[in-house]
């Protein structure tokens, strides 16, 4: 037995009995230095990163030790997915003092503004190929990431680029339109068919086609097909020339991404896959995506007038995945429908009820129910117009096939007539004197 009354014994006692309160008020949370004051910072939700300055103090919620600061002082909290906190306190807590710091943490926005003005105004602008609308315009509350933003106006090239838009800021896009001098045509034929074709980003049909009203230059050709690796070309299109692209497709392989096969029913809807839109679906031919990269990907259909569909697929490399989206009629359908234009060849200028809103293939969308009447021009062929009548919800499907302008017949020229009758009337005249002499 230890002797408690022997100085040494009882000089270890004591410090051992300090080390243990010491290491005791440490490991306490609770238990805070009566010498200084603490910021007791928490958050909803908890985990948001703490700051004071740029010193990263940890995580919510957190004790944090105050300094004499006479600019007060500043403390921070950032957490993915929501907006930075911050607030600048004045004066410091007194020894032993806690001061509760409670933030609310404000989620990001998933909503954007893009504005959208053009040179000349009064272009049509659609967005992720739907709803076209004339430019200036802007567009509130879309969602967050890239979108294709198309412009069109009769008599200039299209103007097609990718737009970033950022949570709760305003996007400004200002498309300086090109006059269209001339146009050309590209012949695109595929073994096997059915590839899906875009040029300059936008979807041009499928092979085998013709697209026509291609202006004149250097444009990016992309060859899709479920199964097949992707072939791209930079093709020079010449004005009022056909460039001729024949190409067999390489089936994938297991190093390649693998792709999925959408279908809807309805037809008409777009396709987002994990945020980003890639499409629409259409009657009788699927939307395929190609090169998506293994792994588990979430697939979001949506359409006016129907319930929105989601999915988790899972993406296998080398492989064709098929997603089908049975989409179920919402409870308050608007009075609008929908149009799916195509025409053979591609490219010709669309008007609906004489105002132009695209270039075929196209989906037109908010298109009022009751009778429309819509018009194909397409340089070299026949103008078509004809009539529709929509109901409220229906998404409509056009297919049209336009004819060649007829070559007209050479004609002789009206001042020829005289002159083939002189001639004949002076050869008569000089064999009449012959015979007399004779």
């Amino acid at each position: 037995m230890f002797n408690m009354e022997h100085p040494s014994v009882r000089f270890f006692g004591i410090l051992i009995l300090f080390l243990t309160a010491g290491l005791w008020c440490v490991c306490s949370p609770g238990i805070a230095d009566e010498k200084t004051g603490y910021f007791e910072v928490t958050s909803v939700p908890e985990g948001g990163d703490v700051f004071i300055g740029s010193q990263f103090m940890g995580e919510t919620p957190v004790l944090i030790p105050a300094r004499n600061q006479s600019d007060g002082t500043q403390i921070r909290i950032m957490m993915q997915g929501y907006e930075i906190w911050e607030q600048t306190i004045a004066g410091t807590p007194a020894a032993g003092q806690v001061v509760p710091i409670k933030s609310a943490l404000i989620p990001v926005s998933p909503f954007g503004t893009l504005e959208v003005t053009s040179s000349p105004s009064g272009a049509l602008v659609t967005i992720d190929n739907g709803m076209g609308q004339m430019t200036p315009w802007t567009y509130r509350d879309i969602t967050t990431g890239t979108h294709l933003v198309s412009l069109f106006l009769s008599g200039f090239e299209p103007y097609v680029v990718n737009m970033d838009v950022i949570p709760g800021q305003v996007t400004r896009l200002h498309a300086n339109m090109t006059v269209r001098s001339g146009a050309g045509s590209l012949q695109i034929s595929t073994v096997p068919g059915g590839a899906s074709v875009y040029v300059d980003g936008v979807y041009s049909g499928t092979t085998n086609t013709v697209i026509g009203n291609v202006p004149p230059g250097k444009r990016r050709v992309l060859i899709t097909r479920a199964g097949y690796d992707d072939y791209e070309e930079w093709a020079v299109v010449a004005n009022r020339q056909v460039t001729i692209i024949d190409k067999k497709l390489n089936p994938v392989t297991k190093i390649s991404g693998g792709a999925l096969v959408i279908t809807s029913d309805p037809p008409g809807a777009s396709v987002f896959l994990n945020d980003q839109f890639r499409g629409t679906t259409e009657m009788g031919r699927p939307l395929e995506l190609t090169g998506i990269p293994p792994g588990s990907h979430t697939v979001y259909i949506s359409t006016r007038n129907y319930e929105d569909f989601s999915t988790t697929v899972e993406v296998r490399a080398g492989e064709v995945t098929p997603v089908s989206a049975q989409l179920n009629p919402s409870p308050m359908p608007q009075d609008c429908g929908k149009l799916i234009l195509n025409t053979e060849p591609a490219g010709a200028d669309i008007y609906v009820d004489g105002k132009f809103v695209g270039v075929t293939p196209a989906t037109v969308d908010s298109v009022c129910s009751g009778k429309h009447t819509y018009r194909f021009i397409l340089a070299g062929y026949q103008e078509y117009s004809s009539e529709v009548e929509l109901i409220p919800g229906q998404v409509l499907q056009i297919n049209t096939i336009l004819n060649p302008l007829a070559e007209k017949p050479e004609e002789t020229p009206a001042t020829a007539v005289p002159v083939i009758i002189m001639v004949l009337v002076a050869a008569l005249l000089i064999f009449s004197r012959k015979i007399e002499e004779d």
